[in-house]
């Protein structure tokens, strides 16, 4: 209820008084005046009551009340099913006790009239056995919200009060102040005090906002273990399956701690981790320790280790090329003189700069995106020993291109190196120098791998064998025995074959482990730039070439076979997750009329939902299914063939609006709050907590705001002027003015 009271003049209360004293001033005046006269009592009457009625049309006071009806409403009991209802033990958790009330409210006369309501990610009505028949596991808790949708959807005003059965572990910030309740009483019962037993908790995760490949990025958590004050704790960072890092966390007297780890990505996209703390026999909530996180993965700089035997105009293009991207980091080391070479003066005044290849091969190999040796042999600088890490370098995710030449292949003596075992071909053994052919020729594209972005340099497989058909021919080319298994040919020699009677491969790739290589069998690739322009008028085939080889080499997404891409990185709980995909083979052939399947996994590879998806001519498909309801890290991935394999994978993450087992701690004080805004009992057990009968359901309705204002109505201003005739009148009789 409330009340004003106010003056109808400009200025208000300041005016009024103003006008007041004018007036008192005025009668003051008047009186002494009437001193002398015998009538003097009764004139003085008539002129005070004539100033004090003017003085009050003057200024118009007026004074307001709300108005409100109480009336018998009927009781919703909200009861909180939020994951932090689960905390505690077995037979002593925050849920049991809320059953275990309700179950009593149940076997009460007026429980039959009372509307029960489960809190999880919606309000929804149940009845005491669907109440209990799922476990709490709302992803955050809303009270203060659910409370006030109630009141709001109440259009009929027949709710008189509610019951809030909870802990009291708001999640949303929301002030207890602000909330409307339009008359409906709050009644709240506390399900626990404070939380007393261990609970060890990652209270948060915050990595830096952008990461990139091969660089490290920093996360920052911050942990929580009261009841392990002043001692340390280990943090375990891991991806899938596999730990990367554990460190301990110093804890300071209230038992909390920063950690910090250095990641570093090893590939594209979107990189998911997880940080986990050991979980204890007596940990009440074992489910916040660990929390997982996801990060975009770009490329900041594309790093390429270029080592050339000696100088030529093939190696002076690869490199001009790489040079005019400023995206790339390029290092190149030209050869220009073996330590066979004959020399009149010391090893340090001929080397402009000495090749550092313990430095190189040992220290900073994994630091590069891409190594390429172009028309280099190995054997007259030392390099045997690092052979063996060139070939781990590929095989755990690096990139090896091997460039053609008289000191390539099995001209450089790679046959049945460690090199030669990462290559996409096999190298002939027997005399290098017979490894050569000098023949002019053009190599020919393919068809059955005319798509793979490499060789596709025109929208259509016809268009770029035309391009092929235009080349300047090049002059010769190294022989290889023949492709890997695993290998895809993508160009091939018009005349010469290999043992089985194979085309001649001229490029082909491969993966091999989790890295990619490349072998072009000739050193004649700048000629498809100026001398090709010649004859068509197209300088930009080289670059176009390369651009494509390297991108593919260095894994940019965009050139994968196989893609996976969802609408959103970022999922509410049980939101719909739509996922687009591309699916080809490694030869880039449309997977059209291949079984295939988008299948969703959670962070430990469990199986959670699966549905078949068809694709297109063009290998384009689109698959929709429900989301988790469990915040964390979750793939998608697509998978083809017979047996199923996967073909591509993306990850997202499922969140809620709080971290509701971050700091799962019982707030009793906001349920108590709530109670006192809403004029309702608080009670800070399920013990204490009150009858049905014994509750307050009355509501306040509002019926307005009544305002009073007597001095504004012609009445007073009729009486006004009959009492100023009045006053006159007896003047008039009695002789004075």
């Amino acid at each position: 209820m409330g009340a004003g009271f106010s003056f109808g003049v400009p200025g208000g209360a300041v005016v009024a008084a103003l006008v007041a004293a004018a007036m008192a001033f005025a009668v003051v005046l008047t009186l002494r005046a009437l001193a002398a006269s015998p009538h003097r009592r009764a004139l003085s009457l008539l002129r005070v009551a004539s100033a004090v009625l003017g003085v009050l049309v003057a200024v118009q006071p007026s004074w307001s009340r709300e108005a409100t009806q109480r009336s018998e409403g009927r009781l919703a009991i909200l009861v909180d099913a939020s994951r932090s209802m689960g905390v505690g033990r077995e037979g002593g958790r925050r849920w049991d006790r809320a059953r275990a009330l309700i179950t009593r409210y149940a076997a009460e006369p007026g429980f039959s009239r009372v509307t029960l309501l489960r809190l999880d990610r919606d309000v929804v009505p149940v009845d005491v056995e669907g109440l209990f028949a799922t476990p709490p596991q709302g992803e955050d808790t809303r009270l203060l919200e659910a409370v006030a949708q109630l009141v709001a959807e109440d259009a009929r005003e027949e709710l008189g009060a509610v019951m809030v059965v909870s802990d009291g572990a708001d999640t949303t910030g929301r002030a207890v102040d602000a909330l409307t309740l339009a008359g409906v009483r709050v009644h709240t019962v506390a399900t626990a005090d404070e939380l007393s037993d261990r609970d060890d908790a990652i209270v948060s995760v915050s990595p830096d906002a952008r990461a990139y490949l091969r660089t490290p990025y920093r996360v920052r958590a911050r942990v929580r273990a009261r009841t392990q004050a002043g001692g340390t704790l280990p943090v375990t960072l891991t991806r899938g399956t596999r730990t990367l890092e554990t460190k301990e966390v110093v804890l300071d007297a209230s038992g909390e701690g920063d950690v910090e780890f250095d990641v570093r990505p090893d590939r594209l996209g979107r990189a998911y981790h997880r940080l986990e703390l050991p979980v204890a026999d007596d940990d009440v909530v074992p489910e916040n320790n660990a929390r997982s996180f996801l990060v975009r993965v770009a490329r900041e700089r594309l790093r390429v280790l270029l080592v050339a035997g000696h100088p030529t105009w093939d190696v002076r293009f690869l490199r001009a090329f790489l040079e005019r991207d400023p995206t790339n980091d390029l290092i190149s080391f030209f050869i220009l003189r073996t330590n066979a070479d004959m020399a009149m003066a010391d090893d340090s005044e001929l080397a402009l700069i000495p090749f550092p290849t313990d430095e190189l091969f040992r220290q900073h190999l994994d630091s590069f995106d891409l190594v390429v040796f172009q028309d280099f042999d190995y054997g007259p600088y030392g390099m045997e020993a690092y052979l063996p890490l060139i070939r781990r370098y590929v095989e755990g995710g690096g990139a090896f291109a091997m460039i053609g030449g008289d000191k390539s292949f099995a001209s450089g003596g790679y046959t049945g190196t460690p090199v030669e075992a990462v290559l996409p071909v096999t190298l002939p053994m027997g005399d290098p120098t017979s490894s050569v052919s000098l023949e002019p020729f053009r190599p020919e594209p393919l068809t059955e791998t005319a798509r793979h972005p490499i060789v596709a340099l025109a929208p259509s497989p016809d268009e770029s064998r035309a391009i092929f058909q235009g080349l300047a021919p090049c002059i010769g080319t190294n022989l290889v025995r023949g492709l890997r298994e695993v290998s895809v040919p993508l160009l091939v020699h018009p005349g010469l074959r290999t043992a089985d009677g194979a085309p001649l491969p001229v490029l082909s790739v491969a993966e091999v482990g989790r890295g990619r290589s490349l072998a072009l069998t000739v050193d004649g690739s700048h000629r498809w730039g100026l001398a090709t322009a010649a004859e068509t008028n197209d300088v930009s085939v080289h670059e176009r070439f390369w651009d494509r080889a390297v991108r593919w080499l260095a894994r940019d997404p965009a050139l994968e076979p196989s893609q996976v891409l969802t609408d959103r990185e970022r999922y509410g709980l049980g939101a719909s997750v739509r996922a687009e995909v591309v699916a080809r083979s490694t030869r880039y052939e449309p997977l059209a009329g291949t079984p295939l399947e988008v299948v969703l996994l959670d962070e430990q590879g469990h199986r959670l939902a699966s549905q078949p998806v068809s694709v297109d001519a063009e290998g384009r498909g689109a698959a929709q299914f429900a989301g988790p309801t469990r915040v964390g890290v979750y793939r998608v991935v697509l998978e083809g063939g017979t047996p199923r394999a996967p073909l591509a994978e993306e990850a997202f993450v499922v969140e809620a609006s709080g971290d509701e087992l971050a700091d799962p701690r019982p707030r009793p004080a906001l349920l108590e709050a709530l109670a006192s805004r809403g004029r309702g009992v608080f009670a800070p057990s399920v013990d204490e907590a009150p009858s049905l009968a014994s509750l307050d359901l009355t509501r306040e309705r509002s019926l307005g705001v009544v305002v009073h204002a007597p001095f504004r109505s012609p009445w007073a201003v009729s009486g006004l002027l009959l009492l100023l005739a009045v006053e006159w009148i007896a003047r008039r009789r009695l002789g004075l003015r």
